[in-house]
């Protein structure tokens, strides 16, 4: 279903209306449980280690996995999800190797489709943070699943911001791109005094083959956006208030495919349940094994439908339920339960409207 882009503004209106919460809640996923794992393993070209959890912090929640970190060609990649019943904010220290150059502010998916963030200073020492200081969300559930970062700014090309935007608030790094594999990964943080929502435009041949919209963190945790055209113009937008944005906004762990043309291994999937692709010109759902990161994009919509929109081949499912934080309407809350069926089920943490009206899996992976 196509939409008028005059009802999706660069800008993001307040969605205080559509802003009940609860319709996906802890409840909705099947309880389980897991230790940590200690033990190294390869699977497809990516090694991943288990992460010693701390503070009495535990794994995979509702049938998920264990928290473990790889790293390929510069990016550690974080997966599965933990849980606790203490109020250590503390869950675990990445292994010296896997630390960023500076500190980076990572958007997270906590219980109920909410908000959160992980804070990874250079020490490796994480903190979880839950959007509005209701650290109850992540004590319930924190996914780690799509959480990546760069562990330095080598062979990154700087991005020139807009006026009035300037880079690196709170000890964080300059806003920045790079070109792995035809992936596109940002990395920094950016803050402005100004209202210009178009914070800059990324340099030639790093922009999208179309329009994709990426959920990205903000001030004390709260849900952004940015919108970057396919002629590279990035547009930041908050959830609810623009000062948010103003404040802080994280680029760290952006990342998005070049194109999935014929030849870039992308495989285009059917629509189920009556979906249907490429609102707001954006890309039709595809899938792709990158050496062992399953990456998605594309975006979708639908009048009534619910369920899964997609099923991803055998190959490219993951061993457990898998959740991940996604961009919804108007820059929404919400996610995406990747369940080893290889179905994907668009969740909300206010209206499912929300997730009816666009649903985007820009920037969505998880590694096998």
């Amino acid at each position: 279903m196509m939409r008028s882009k005059m009802r999706l503004p660069f800008v993001l209106s307040t969605l205080a209306a559509l802003a009940s919460m609860g319709v996906v809640g802890c409840a909705d996923e099947t309880a389980g449980g897991g230790e940590t794992e200690s033990i190294e393993r390869t699977e497809s070209g990516l090694t991943f280690n288990g992460l010693s959890l701390v503070n009495g912090w535990t794994n995979a929640p509702f049938s998920t996995r264990a928290a473990a970190s790889a790293l390929s060609s510069g990016i550690v990649y974080l997966r599965g999800a933990i849980a606790t019943t203490g109020t250590n904010t503390v869950p675990f220290t990445l292994p010296v190797g896997r630390r960023p150059s500076a500190a980076v502010y990572v958007p997270v998916n906590l219980c109920g489709a909410t908000k959160g963030r992980l804070f990874i200073p250079t020490t490796g020492v994480v903190q979880v943070v839950a959007e509005g200081g209701t650290f109850s969300n992540a004590q319930c559930f924190t996914s780690l699943e799509g959480v990546s970062f760069a562990v330095s700014a080598a062979g990154f090309t700087p991005i020139t911001l807009a006026a009035g935007w300037t880079n690196a608030p709170f000890s964080t790094r300059n806003a920045a791109v790079i070109n792995i594999g035809d992936v596109i990964h940002l990395q920094g943080a950016i803050a402005t005094s100004g209202t210009n929502a178009t914070a800059f435009t990324l340099p030639l041949g790093f922009a999208p083959s179309t329009n994709v919209y990426l959920p990205i963190d903000l001030c004390s945790g709260t849900k952004g956006r940015i919108f970057i055209t396919l002629g590279g113009q990035a547009s930041i937008g908050a959830e609810t208030a623009f000062s948010n944005a103003q404040c802080f906004t994280s680029l760290e762990g952006l990342s998005y495919p070049l194109s999935p043309a014929s030849g870039s291994g992308f495989t285009c999937l059917p629509l189920l349940n009556g979906w249907t692709g490429m609102p707001f010109s954006t890309r039709n759902p595809c899938v792709k094994n990158d050496s062992g990161v399953i990456r998605l994009l594309g975006s979708v919509s639908t009048t009534s439908g619910t369920g899964a929109f997609i099923q991803l081949p055998v190959g490219m499912r993951p061993s457990t339920d898998t959740y991940v934080e996604a961009d919804l309407f108007g820059g929404a809350q919400g996610r995406v339960l990747i369940q080893s069926s290889g179905l994907v089920i668009p969740q909300s943490k206010g209206a499912f409207s929300q997730a009816q009206g666009f649903t985007s899996i820009e920037g969505v992976f998880f590694g096998l």
